[in-house]
């Protein structure tokens, strides 16, 4: 004969918080790590782990402890990239990721002030209180090494370089620029000779210059006679062409620098210039002040 005990809804309420105690878990079923992280695994396997320098492609949403949804990376899209790297503070969303494996999917809890001073490099807003805790719901899709993606990136980065220089050939012929390189790669055409003395590190160098792309296309220029460009020479507040460039030109020179992207802005994308773009400028010397001895 079967027996039924009729038990208290807060006997079996303080049952259940006592076995989620002994897994250490809180009552949203949280656990925490020593560090401070606390983490919830909704969907765990045995996928491949990350280690550091591995690119993570991830979904990954947050919400304020108001539950209120602050950014949804599917909203965006497809995935979310993330290269693997230490904590950014104890507790941090990070350690997290390197627990997750492929096709895992986890929650985690960290504090706004960390989050946002220290991940984020952010002041936190006012509408938080430092110790309110941000939500994340993360879902790992794909792991890349750090030894494949380097190949891949490296690949690219030669497949880029040799695209732009075939480019840069083209316009050096179309331009009747039948000139040598430079040492490092820069195209120097003078169709004007200036005199005097050339600058030197530590010279003032004031230039009237107009900033092109291959194609034509001008992103910068100083044509304004009222308010020529000037820089000290060696201080590197300038790209590495002109500083290579411009010691060969002095005063009433006017030439053209063609620039290639590793003496330039090099394979990122700089403001409104793609990465890997050759710059093209044309310049006059206007003056040369001496350095003060």
């Amino acid at each position: 004969m079967m027996r039924y005990f009729k038990i208290p809804a807060l006997s079996i309420f303080a049952a259940v918080m006592l076995f989620m105690a002994s897994c250490g878990k809180d009552g949203e079923g949280f656990q925490k790590t020593k560090s401070g992280l606390k983490y919830k695994f909704i969907r765990s396997g045995s996928g491949t782990k990350p280690q550091p320098g591995d690119i993570m492609l991830m979904h990954i949403k947050y919400f304020s402890a108001g539950d209120s949804l602050i950014y949804d990376s599917r909203n965006i899209k497809d995935s979310f990239t993330v290269v693997l790297v230490e904590p950014t503070f104890q507790g941090g969303v990070e350690e997290g990721f390197a627990m997750m494996g492929t096709g895992d999917s986890a929650h985690f809890k960290v504090r706004a002030d960390s989050l946002f001073t220290k991940t984020f490099l952010t002041t936190l807003p006012v509408s938080y209180q430092p110790d309110d805790e941000i939500r994340f719901h993360v879902s790992l899709q794909r792991i890349i090494p750090k030894s494949l993606n380097d190949s891949i990136l490296m690949a690219r980065d030669i497949e880029m370089r040799r695209r732009e220089f075939e480019q840069i050939e083209l316009f050096l012929k179309q331009n009747n620029m039948d000139v040598m390189p430079t040492e490092n790669g820069a195209y120097l055409s003078i169709s004007k000779a200036g005199s005097g003395e050339y600058p030197k590190a530590g010279d003032t160098v004031v230039v009237s210059y107009t900033g092109r792309l291959l194609d034509g296309t001008v992103f910068d220029s100083s044509v304004d006679p009222e308010k020529p460009f000037s820089f000290v020479l060696g201080r590197q507040t300038v790209i590495q062409g002109w500083e290579e460039c411009i010691p060969l030109l002095n005063k009433g020179t006017v030439a053209r620098m063609v620039i290639p992207s590793d003496l330039a802005y090099g394979a990122e994308d700089y403001r409104e210039l793609k990465g890997y773009s050759t710059l093209v400028f044309d310049v006059e010397i206007i003056d040369i002040k001496a350095a003060l001895q």
